[in-house]
């Protein structure tokens, strides 16, 4: 009695460098696949979950392994994770620590779960690769990049003006062709983004930038199958987890400071972010400072220069229970947004009392308040921009 003999698919690895939220500019997403070999085949960038799962039909083969750079696993209410305190031990000092992530912030079911749900996608890094299930597992590029090129420190190519991250593109370009399995030099589209890197014009760098840390995600899904010695859980299924290399062995060496004074662009002169969590008003005592907290993370490492005037556009998406009585006034939910913006606006100067934003530097406020509409997020669309003529 002979047997049919179906045809194996191609094993293909997903690199997702996933937007927290799908909203606004915050859900960015950078995809990327490599094949059995290593070697890159697609990579592109959307923003919405069904531009993810379109892209995804049209790669060869089957899902073995998926990389996502983005919470995958939130059990906690508040504060970090304990993947996220490890990563700050381990590789804090290299500059490659994690953002806290929590209910807060991201919900009870964060989007990365929520897409792994929806592929069909095992989450527990302990699950054998290469079954009839795929695995999801969480990684995060900047520790990744220290213990793969052995960097004294990571890679400032996310902050700045194009004229200051355009080095740290090209470093991270030369870094990810070191990775000969990915075979980067022959595939056409990888040609198009070093081109934007020789010459990038406004904006361009944002543009390649998500689609450059999902190759690095393609790439660690890659070895997870096929060289998993190479990485180490940080973490556990139950309190989340962070797939990297092990602890580096090597010493940490922080680069110099370029102290020369230099004139802000109008690309350092604005920042926009989508925050998650329950949008909450000034005196709502632990609610508030859940709220501040969130804002303030989502914020973190964003800088107005010292001597500007300041506008602030804001949007604010309530959850279902902010109703009747519940409802916050929009001066209040203002007041205590902005007191979380202080590490951006900067601190009110002679002032007695307890540390304050200095929100006099604000003379420009747009804002509105209303109910999240089915399955959106609740939070707020927040921009704090410089206004670069002030009579």
């Amino acid at each position: 009695m002979s047997s049919a003999v179906h045809p194996r698919l191609e094993d293909c690895f997903i690199g997702i460098d996933l937007g927290w939220v799908e909203t606004s500019s915050a859900g960015r997403t950078g995809l990327a696949a490599v094949d059995g070999s290593g070697r890159l085949i697609a990579s592109a960038r959307v923003q919405t979950d069904d531009q993810i799962a379109a892209w995804l039909e049209q790669q060869p083969g089957r899902v073995v392994v998926a990389a996502v750079d983005a919470p995958l696993i939130v059990p906690n209410a508040t504060g970090s994770r304990e993947p996220e305190k490890q990563m700050g031990k381990y590789f804090g000092s290299f500059g490659a620590s994690a953002y806290p992530s929590n209910h807060s912030l991201l919900g009870t079911r964060p989007r990365a779960q929520r897409l792994a749900e929806r592929f069909g996608w095992a989450v527990d890094p302990l699950m054998p690769t290469g079954g009839d299930e795929a695995v999801c597992i969480e990684v995060y590029p900047h520790p990744a990049m220290v213990g793969l090129f052995k960097l004294g420190y990571r890679l400032n190519y996310k902050k700045g003006n194009t004229q200051r991250r355009t080095p740290a593109f090209t470093e991270l370009a030369r870094h990810l062709e070191s990775i000969t399995v990915l075979q980067l030099a022959g595939h056409p589209r990888w040609q198009q983004i070093k081109r934007t890197i020789a010459a990038p014009a406004p904006d361009d760098l944002n543009r390649i930038e998500d689609e450059m840390d999902a190759i690095l995600c393609a790439h660690l899904a890659w070895l997870w199958h096929h060289r998993q010695e190479a990485l180490h859980v940080y973490g556990s299924v139950e309190e989340g987890y962070i797939v990297a290399p092990p602890p580096p062995a090597h010493t940490p060496t922080r680069p110099a400071v370029d102290r020369r004074p230099s004139a802000p662009t109008a690309e350092e002169q604005a920042f926009e972010r989508m925050v998650a969590g329950r949008p909450t008003g000034y005196a709502a005592e632990e609610n508030e400072r859940r709220w501040k907290d969130a804002v303030a993370a989502a914020f973190a490492g964003c800088a107005l220069a010292p001597d500007v005037r300041i506008q602030i556009e804001v949007d604010f998406v309530l959850t279902p229970e902010q109703r009747g009585s519940s409802e916050p006034d929009l001066d209040n939910l203002l007041k205590s947004t902005i007191d979380a913006l202080i590490d951006v606006i900067g601190v009110r100067p002679q002032y007695n009392g307890p540390r304050q934003a200095d929100d006099v530097r604000v003379d420009r406020i747009v804002a509105s308040k209303r109910s999240a509409s089915s399955g959106e997020q609740p939070g707020a669309r927040l921009r704090v921009s410089a206004l670069l003529s002030h009579a």
